[in-house]
């Protein structure tokens, strides 16, 4: 199952019809079949990376949000993991999601609000499910709806359950979601339950600690609130969870966590969505990652990276600019994509255009003096 193209409307301070696509609108060139997009079919492409980029309050994290929901849905078939996105929004949000699944075109649309008589439930109305057989000549034509027959559900499922359930029935990650909160980095037993899955875990952890601590050698589970630190004196030590938490340095911590969720995210060819990944990572940490998702060896599964950033020269490592979305917040949130907007030659430096202001995006100059009066 890939997310071909989300489309929400009274999604919190969005304009109508917030869209983010994942199929590649410009074009493709052999480097960039070989390096910059996944072919989950012939002849349909995805992108292995995206980034939503703007100055602060622009909506960024707004994006990121819209996608946690989507993937909660194709995830657990309920809004779970997202729930908090409604805490202060009680308008009905309309979405309208395609997605390829086994030689097919989807397209979703439902109707999601809160229960008033349950607060922590949001349910579904107005569900509908169309598809159509995928053949390689309709890649052009991918979001042409016109030949996509309904499917009649005849099932009833739970007010708080999506009928995406009935298709793909098994509940596991299709996406994940990292906010820049240290909250996320807490549930070490969590961490090595991914790990217990994999037969080389113990390796994986070792070199995940040697990119970011040199002083520990490695780290074990010894129960679900017990691990053991092996240092490189030789040296050991028993922890609670709690303990493991203030005793690691907060790099450690956020680097561990991290490359947990992007280990599983690559084996399992789950979509990996991180919140200001400057804020976990530095540029070049930044960089090795954005290339394990590139590399056709490392990301066998048809994962995608999704980050968002302030950090522009990570632009850089875009060889296209179609995936490229500018978060830019008026009277509502908008996303521009970089190649439709600004018909942006992918050759030239995307950060120098950037700090140029080619695309709107600098720090207000006259709340900048303003600031510096006040000082004065």
């Amino acid at each position: 199952m890939k997310i071909l193209k989300v489309v929400a409307n009274n999604f919190k301070l969005c304009e109508d019809n917030f869209t983010i696509s994942f199929v590649p609108t410009a074009n493709k060139t052999e480097e960039d079949k070989e390096f910059e997009l996944h072919e989950i079919a012939e002849n349909l492409y995805v992108y292995k990376t995206l980034t939503i980029i703007g100055k602060n309050a622009s909506g960024k994290t707004t994006s990121v949000d819209l996608l946690s929901l989507v993937y909660d849905i194709f995830s657990t078939f309920r809004v779970k993991n997202s729930l908090y996105i409604f805490k202060y929004w009680n308008s009905k949000v309309s979405l309208d999601i395609t997605f390829y699944h086994e030689g097919y075109l989807y397209r979703y649309l439902t109707d999601i609000t809160k229960d008033d008589s349950l607060s922590d439930t949001v349910i579904f109305e107005n569900q509908k499910l169309y598809k159509r057989a995928y053949m390689k000549t309709y890649a052009k034509k991918i979001f042409d709806y016109d030949k996509f027959e309904e499917i009649f559900v005849n099932a009833e499922l739970p007010k708080d359950t999506s009928i995406i359930y009935l298709l793909l029935k098994d509940i596991c990650f299709r996406g994940i979601y990292v906010s820049d909160s240290d909250s996320e980095y807490y549930n070490f037993s969590a961490f090595f339950n991914i790990y217990n899955m994999l037969v080389n875990s113990q390796k994986i952890i070792e070199s995940i600690l040697k990119m970011f601590d040199e002083h520990i050698d490695n780290l074990e589970m010894i129960n679900e609130n017990k691990f053991k630190i092996y240092y490189k004196d030789n040296t050991t030590k028993e922890l609670t969870n709690r303990q493991l938490y203030e005793v690691l340095s907060s790099g450690t911590k956020k680097g561990f966590g991290l490359f947990t969720f992007v280990v599983y995210s690559l084996i399992n060819g789950c979509d990996l969505v991180i919140d200001e990944i400057e804020n976990h990572f530095h540029k070049k940490l930044v960089e090795n990652l954005v290339s394990l998702y590139k590399d056709k060896s490392v990301n066998k599964n048809s994962a995608t990276l999704i980050f968002t950033t302030h950090y522009c020269e990570l632009l850089d490592l875009f060889n296209r600019s179609d995936n490229i979305y500018i978060s830019k917040y008026d009277e509502k949130i908008r996303l521009e994509n970089m190649y439709l907007t600004y018909k942006f030659r992918p050759e030239l430096s995307k950060s120098s255009k950037f700090y140029s202001n080619a695309f709107n995006t600098d720090v207000n100059y006259e709340s900048l003096m303003n600031f510096k009066k006040e000082l004065m």
